[in-house]
């Protein structure tokens, strides 16, 4: 039986760390919104639901068969060691959930520059306040979590290009979309990056 993605249609957000692992490792799957006679009613209908015992919060979440399985670090961490996309050390396993996490983290505070005040609240209304926290994202919290993966990349004792292990892992392509978001949300800032985390760079190209 094929996973059942459900996110939102028409944007990537965090639907699209979930999406990269499943078409990296060739997995069988519906990205439920994007089928003809499915969308987002489906997958609004299943939140809302007064049967189904396991409801998500939000999106994106995933089914396999009769288990639904939310937020981006738990699919992935669900999904990791069934698509060859984890490390099969559980110690080295728990490390790359703890950096999935810690990419999790950054997203929430990447998110948040946009939306300082409140995510209900579109950007035109805080939008002098967006400013003012973009400034000391860019300044302080952009260098402190770029710096932390450039590091762990530069430590792994594997010697290997990847960041946990020798082999490729699902936390590689979160770095990868990571860096893809950052590049398109900050551009200025991140116009000299491959000098400062060449590891990083090397990684996510």
């Amino acid at each position: 039986m094929a996973y059942e993605l459900y996110y939102w249609d028409g944007i990537q957000g965090r639907g699209e760390f979930v999406r990269l692992a499943l078409e990296d490792s060739g997995a069988d799957y519906v990205d439920v919104a994007r089928q003809p006679g499915r969308g987002t009613d489906e997958m609004m209908t299943l939140m809302r639901s007064a049967s189904e015992p396991h409801i998500p919060f939000a999106p994106p979440f995933l089914k396999d068969g009769d288990r639904i399985v939310s937020h981006v670090a738990n699919i992935l961490l669900y999904l990791g060691p069934r698509l060859g996309l984890a490390p099969k050390d559980e110690r080295l396993g728990w490390f790359a959930h703890g950096l999935e996490l810690t990419i999790t983290d950054f997203v929430a505070e990447v998110h948040d520059t946009h939306h300082p005040i409140a995510t209900t609240k579109y950007f035109e209304e805080q939008k002098e306040e967006a400013k003012a926290r973009t400034a000391e994202f860019i300044r302080h919290r952009l260098p402190k979590f770029l710096g932390y993966f450039e590091r762990v990349l530069n430590q792994n004792p594997e010697g290997s290009d990847h960041i946990v292990g020798g082999a490729v892992s699902y936390v590689d392509l979160s770095l990868f979309q990571l860096v893809e978001g950052l590049r398109y949300a900050f551009p200025k800032a991140m116009r000299d990056y491959a000098d400062r985390y060449p590891a990083l760079a090397a990684l996510h190209d």
